[in-house]
């Protein structure tokens, strides 16, 4: 089976690569990680750096997978503060909240899952275990580690009901992958179930809970003080988080709206705008000027002023770096998560916004964050729109009565906090598995 999957890899390979380059360059701008992708210009190995500790190797797909992990990173580096760390990403704004998060780690993109790179990655980096977020599932990656005898383990891991059907379709095949890691730490029962069916042996399952909910808020260190005085303290700050094509003008549609009908209010508030990629901001700074807004650019602001101070605050503020919308959050009413007002999304993280004790609006498009969404829905602190009218209704009645909104946002951290405890529980199993990775070793 395993000839069969790497003969198919090949040939689509060789004859998708052209489209696989084009798709690379529209989707990210550039052809920007190529090199590590395919093996080449990674950083240092161990020899050259004349590093002798064991690294262990964390994987996260990309920037919502990287930042769960940190807390169960740092609680690592505290048991075992003398090892090496690797981290591996599948994209760039991954690759780049990673190293901004862990400046000590070797930070690269994940290579192309192709027997003969796995080699090369193993001898120049030497891992000594291998721990991946949620469900990254790649045949000849866990074939070479399962050779190596490499310890694998995932955590926060979750598997939805279409992943279920189709993994156990191929079951034949997939079976050997999903009896390889010595541990699953699984979010929920039913996803424990489903690993169990797949091949997973039933002692190997733990259930965690969803590390998501330990996520922290920064503390008030240079990088918050740095924003504080970003706006007056009058001023009602609303984020749109991490929004897609056909969110954003959704979501002016109802900010223009509501300014008609209470134009007081709304005129001296500030709506954030955080397109969630990248190659969209000038996009979007393009909607702006074709709806004759009044807005501002971050970047401009951050690149040329002495202090992050506004002089005047404009209608919208387009967050248009990267590493910054955590603190946006936390200076803001209330926010409005992205991906889940279209379909084909699935949404983005609310807890980054709820662990600030701030109310998260979001629409019906919830699948990759179900349990968050839902927690806080039923708990307090979600509040869940239908379309544009309800979003409209929604952002009046927020800014129009702070006490509702204070109050919701207290809720939602009372409910993260209520769902703490995942990390620790995880990083037991971790160690309880890892048996041979004693302290004297690591």
């Amino acid at each position: 089976m395993y000839i069969i999957y790497n003969l198919l890899l090949c040939t689509l390979l060789l004859l998708l690569w052209p489209g696989l380059l084009w798709y690379m360059h529209r989707r990210q701008g550039s052809l920007e990680g190529l090199g590590e992708r395919l093996g080449f210009g990674w950083p240092q190995s161990q020899s050259e750096s004349g590093e002798k500790s064991r690294t262990t190797w964390f994987h996260g797909a990309s920037v919502g997978e990287i930042q769960m992990l940190v807390p169960l990173v740092r609680t690592w580096r505290e048991r075992y503060p003398e090892g090496g760390l690797l981290l591996t990403t599948m994209t760039l704004t991954g690759r780049q909240t990673a190293t901004r998060l862990f400046p000590e780690a070797r930070v690269v993109l994940l290579p192309l899952d192709l027997p003969g790179l796995w080699a090369l990655f193993f001898r120049h980096f030497r891992p000594a275990c291998l721990i991946i977020a949620e469900t990254e599932l790649w045949p000849n990656l866990l074939c070479y580690a399962r050779r190596q005898k490499l310890p694998v383990a995932l955590v926060n891991a979750r598997l939805s009901l279409h992943s279920f059907t189709n993994y156990r379709f191929f079951r034949v095949f997939t079976r050997s992958m999903f009896a390889t890691p010595v541990v699953v730490a699984v979010q929920d029962q039913v996803s424990g179930q489903r690993f169990a069916e797949l091949g997973t042996p039933s002692e190997r399952i733990v259930l965690s809970g969803n590390m998501k909910f330990d996520l922290l808020p920064p503390g008030d260190g240079g990088d918050q003080l740095l924003y504080r005085n970003l706006f007056g303290s009058e001023t009602p700050v609303v984020v749109a988080g991490s929004t897609h094509p056909g969110e954003e003008e959704m979501i002016l549609a109802a900010w223009g709206k509501c300014t008609l009908q209470s134009p007081k209010i709304f005129n001296s508030a500030c709506l954030v705008l955080a397109p969630r990629h990248p190659q969209r901001f000038d996009e979007v700074a393009d909607l702006l000027t074709l709806r004759e807004v009044d807005f501002l650019r971050f970047s401009f602001l951050k690149e040329k002023a002495l202090s992050l101070t506004l002089a005047e605050i404009p209608s919208v503020l387009l967050l248009d770096t990267l590493g910054d919308l955590i603190h946006f959050y936390n200076l803001s009413r209330f926010a409005i998560i992205g991906g889940t007002l279209v379909p084909g999304i699935g949404g983005h993280n609310p807890l980054e916004a709820a662990v600030f004790a701030k109310a998260v609006v979001h629409g019906a498009h919830t699948a990759n964050f179900k349990d968050g969404f839902g927690y806080l829905d039923e708990q307090g602190g979600g509040l869940p729109v239908a379309g544009r009218e309800e979003l409209e209704e929604l952002l009046s009645r927020c800014l129009r009565e702070p006490g509702f909104i204070r109050d919701e946002g207290l809720s939602a951290a009372t409910t993260v906090t209520r769902h703490r405890g995942a990390v620790s529980r995880t990083m037991a199993s971790l160690v309880q598995a890892f048996k041979l990775m004693s302290e004297d070793n690591i």
